[in-house]
């Protein structure tokens, strides 16, 4: 009796949705693998070129005390960082340095990135990739207030305002309670009051130090660890200040930096 059989072509119409469906696992299954490989080398480039950005301007910041010096500084902020110190020139009051970061897990197969930097007088702000300029370009330090601010002061300014006779960091105006984040990512070293610093969060981001001062409320503590643009508190007026402002403040082996060198790629004229 016909109505009783198989169904013909019922087995090569099963082992065909099989294979399809296998293919779509294999797609699926390369798709991810290719995500992951991308995204594991685009970090990689990124934190290449950050370790490359600090070691080289720890390293400026030691030019005074000799080449070794410097790149010993280098070297040890690349480490602090998750990268290795490649190369160190030092020329003049410049340094220029190469970092790379080594690559784990499917993203291997595109090789350890290499980034160069170069800090000092004169120096060009640009990253770019061992043996060319990079296509992709490197996101730099982030403007450490969240809102609408103005700058009020500038590293070098002189007067009466400052105890020491001279600013030591960059001010920008800003209505109380505006978002102040952190620059860059690292550790925060203190968190609290600071005499005429009012209320202060200093984050150590290996060799390079920022200050946040004349905060109206602190978010963080000391040894927690946070990331680029990471709420650390509120603008305000405390301390030593004339008006509600974030004092911002950069130090490389303990000696205030031009905070507008580390934030060079931001508008901050405004």
């Amino acid at each position: 009796m016909t109505g009783l059989g198989r169904p013909r072509g019922s087995t090569a119409e099963r082992g065909a949705g099989s294979i399809l469906v296998l293919c779509g696992v294999m797609v699926v299954l390369t798709a991810l693998l290719v995500v992951a490989t991308l995204g594991g080398g685009y970090l990689a480039r990124h934190r290449a070129a950050a370790a490359a950005d600090l070691a080289a301007l720890a390293a400026a910041g030691q030019v005074w005390s000799g080449a070794a010096a410097a790149c010993s500084a280098a070297g040890g902020v690349a480490e602090a960082n998750g990268a290795v110190l490649r190369s160190c020139r030092v020329r003049g009051e410049q340094v220029e340095v190469v970092t790379a970061v080594e690559v784990a897990g499917p993203a291997a197969v595109l090789g350890d990135p290499a980034r160069r930097a170069r800090a000092g007088p004169g120096a060009s702000a640009s990253h770019y990739a061992e043996g060319g300029r990079a296509s992709l370009p490197v996101p730099g330090w982030s403007v450490p207030v969240d809102g609408e601010y103005h700058i009020t002061a500038r590293f070098g300014d002189t007067g009466r305002a400052w105890s020491s006779g001279r600013h030591t960091g960059l001010d920008f105006a800003a209505p109380v309670g505006t978002p102040v984040v952190a620059a860059a990512g690292g550790r925060v070293d203190v968190a609290g009051g600071a005499g005429r610093l009012g209320n202060l969060v200093v984050v150590d981001h290996g060799g390079v130090v920022t200050y946040y001062a004349h905060l109206s409320r602190v978010l963080v503590v000391a040894g927690q660890v946070v990331q680029s643009r990471e709420r650390l508190g509120s603008v305000g007026a405390t301390g030593n200040a004339s008006g509600p402002h974030l004092h911002f403040e950069v130090r490389v082996g303990g000696h205030p930096r031009d905070p507008e060198a580390f934030l060079g790629a931001h508008a901050l004229a405004r």
